[in-house]
């Protein structure tokens, strides 16, 4: 992944997708006047991003160009056609270090990725959604679950990024199905994903099933339960989770309204503050002793966020669950991204044992 790229977005709307895109409109939704993007918007975006890169000091051409929303490839030929010329101009005039596009894997398997390569394609965002067929047939869609895992077989030979984007909670779906989508996709060992549950979106296939009763989202509740094992097992395979939650206004070109379903402006941090909040439990069962009334507990600076949850919930559970007094928390840069460690009694930092030097540098799991 390019991490540290800031991101020049340019959206695509939902209307060109493969058959069964769940963003895409429903037969029964009258659909507004369309605006496809032009290359007028794509130097647009390019200049906003650098110009953002500027005002914080860092280098111009740190920027990628992305194609988000809709299926690129289904696009009209002559508007795709433009669009793919101006982002290779940004490109070849070192403007934008490499652009992406959104395939589905349909697009994937049929398009010309070495064309997209030379003109400077460095990553797919590739809407798997699920690899459960009773899912994919829910939502009309034509493909089988093996389809996404060749689309992102046939990214990795021709030397592309792939960045999956997985929802949980969509029609026919279950926690189980979840699950057996990412154990399938760590197999085959995308880049990236995303984890976006769900949502019943106004002039969406997901707006009308809910419209109609024939579909209920997932609550806020059961995403966040659903999310948090999604992503760590996504970590434990070492694939970053680039986003967990989808942000209509952001992500989609027609700002639908949310009918219902998990959504949430900062999903993630509620899906990592859970996250942490059972490491913690599990490193304190280890630790606890009776008659121990305060634990110190040290986390990388930014992770104590995470570690403290909303309004400090997480560390108001553990105290009433432990019976204690205080957790002393300690945000300490050597401390690596995602782990922690505990110890008895309110601690200073110079009191603390060393971490191995290996330990250090390493990255969390």
């Amino acid at each position: 992944m390019a991490y540290g790229l800031a991101v020049a977005p340019v959206l695509v709307p939902h209307r060109f997708c493969a058959r069964g895109c769940p963003y895409c409109a429903g037969n029964g939704s009258a659909l507004p006047e369309l605006h496809l993007p032009t290359a007028e918007d794509v130097r647009a975006a390019v200049a906003r991003a650098r110009a953002r890169q500027v005002e914080r000091g860092r280098s111009e051409g740190a920027v990628e160009l992305a194609f988000f929303g809709g299926d690129f490839w289904q696009l009209p030929r002559a508007p795709r056609t433009a669009l793919l010329d101006a982002a290779e101009g940004e490109v070849r005039c070192g403007r934008v270090v490499s652009f992406r596009l959104t395939l589905s894997p349909q697009a994937v398997l049929r398009a010309p990725l070495a064309e997209f390569r030379a003109r400077g394609v460095a990553a797919v965002e590739l809407p798997i959604h699920s690899l459960d067929s009773s899912v994919l047939k829910s939502l009309g869609m034509k493909r089988g679950p093996r389809l996404g895992l060749e689309a992102v077989g046939r990214l990795h030979r021709a030397q592309m990024r792939s960045i999956v984007h997985i929802s949980p909670g969509l029609p026919s779906s279950c926690h189980r199905s979840a699950l057996v989508t990412v154990e399938g996709l760590v197999r085959v060992r995308p880049t990236a994903a995303r984890v976006l549950p769900a949502l019943a979106l106004s002039d969406t296939r997901l707006g009308e099933l809910f419209e109609a009763g024939r579909w209920q989202p997932m609550t806020l509740g059961h995403g966040i339960a659903t999310c948090k094992h999604v992503v760590r097992r996504l970590r434990e395979k070492g694939i970053e989770v680039v986003r967990v939650g989808l942000q209509p206004g952001f992500d989609l070109a027609e700002s639908p309204e949310v009918y219902a379903g998990p959504y949430h402006p900062d999903l993630r941090a509620m899906v990592e503050a859970e996250i942490m909040r059972e490491r913690a439990t599990r490193a304190l069962t280890s630790v606890f002793s009776f008659g121990t009334r305060a634990f110190s507990v040290v986390v990388h600076p930014r992770d104590e966020g995470n570690l403290r949850g909303p309004n400090n919930c997480n560390i108001h559970s553990l105290v009433s669950q432990f019976r204690l007094d205080q957790i002393h928390v300690l945000a300490l840069a050597d401390q690596p991204r995602g782990s922690l460690r505990i110890f008895p009694g309110k601690l200073r930092p110079s009191e603390l044992p060393r971490l191995p030097r290996k330990k250090r540098h390493s990255k969390a799991s």
